[in-house]
């Protein structure tokens, strides 16, 4: 039966470099979460709801461990076929003639005894090398049966060595993809955290409409220092502003004329230089 990582796995890997990760994260409340969050995940397979930079630092850890527990499923799967195999067999059993041969020895010996003396044994002595060399041939055939064997069970292993790397490459990638994601800080007082892909959403959207970033969040980690607080989601908040600054400064522009505004016409026609028209 196949192994199952999460449930047949008794430990699983916590990395060195995941200690910046850690201390990153606001407080030891959201350091307690991730724990649990990656022991349920390794022992269960569950994936708990999580958000801001708990659930991003998370994600990361989850990808090492399922690449862990690939490769322990697949070790285990390697050792079970070769348990299935029973190893080698004694060299007195490859031939599969020992004891027909033994037997045969034994009766020999009895009916040289049985013989009376005098009798010539030279008619026997064809027929016992014959049957030597028989034995032997078929001692040889086995011998090459066994070696063609050794080279089908070292190509499946070549196969899955190649398996495992295409799978460690694919996983390597998706590694390198979640990278990207990682957590910086902001601010005057660097207690704002944002991944690159939120502090990139948020820079172009404030560029579109004409805001600066950068006052938003220089604004959110000076509160944040003088109320000695912690922001566990610094970009719902940013976000939330800059909908509500891009909606009134929307409001505030001038209206397009009307249409039906007949004064402007009034206007147009009692300034209108009728030179550049002759």
């Amino acid at each position: 039966m196949a192994k199952n990582f999460h449930t047949d796995n008794k430990a699983f890997m916590l990395y060195k470099d995941w200690e910046d990760i850690f201390q990153a994260l606001d407080s030891s409340e959201e350091i307690g979460e991730l724990v649990m969050a990656l022991f349920a995940y390794a022992k269960r397979g569950e994936t708990p709801k999580l958000s801001g930079g708990t659930k991003i630092a998370f994600l990361m850890m989850r990808a090492a461990i399922e690449r862990d527990g690939i490769a322990w499923e697949e070790m285990c799967a390697q050792r079970s076929e070769c348990g299935k195999k029973g190893g080698r067999p004694k060299k007195s059993d490859e031939s599969g003639n020992t004891d027909e041969k033994a037997e045969q020895t034994a009766a020999s010996a009895d009916n040289a005894e049985e013989k009376p003396q005098g009798i010539n044994d030279t008619a026997e002595k064809p027929k016992a090398f014959s049957q030597t060399k028989r034995f032997s041939e078929k001692a040889k055939k086995a011998d090459k049966d066994i070696d063609i064997d050794k080279d089908k069970d070292t190509d499946k292993d070549i196969d899955k060595d190649k398996d495992k790397d295409k799978a460690i490459d694919k996983e390597k990638k998706k590694d390198a993809g979640t990278a990207e994601s990682v957590v910086r800080s902001f601010g005057t007082h660097k207690n704002i955290m944002l991944t690159s892909e939120q502090y990139n959403e948020l820079e172009s959207r404030c560029r579109s409409v004409g805001l600066s970033l950068e006052s938003y969040i220089s604004k959110l980690s000076q509160w944040l220092f003088t109320k000695g607080r912690h922001c566990t989601d610094p970009y719902r908040i940013i976000s939330g502003w800059l909908d509500n600054d891009s909606k009134r400064k929307t409001a505030a522009k001038p209206k397009e004329r009307q249409g039906c505004d007949l004064s402007w016409y009034d206007d147009f026609a009692m300034n209108v230089d009728l030179s550049k028209f002759l």
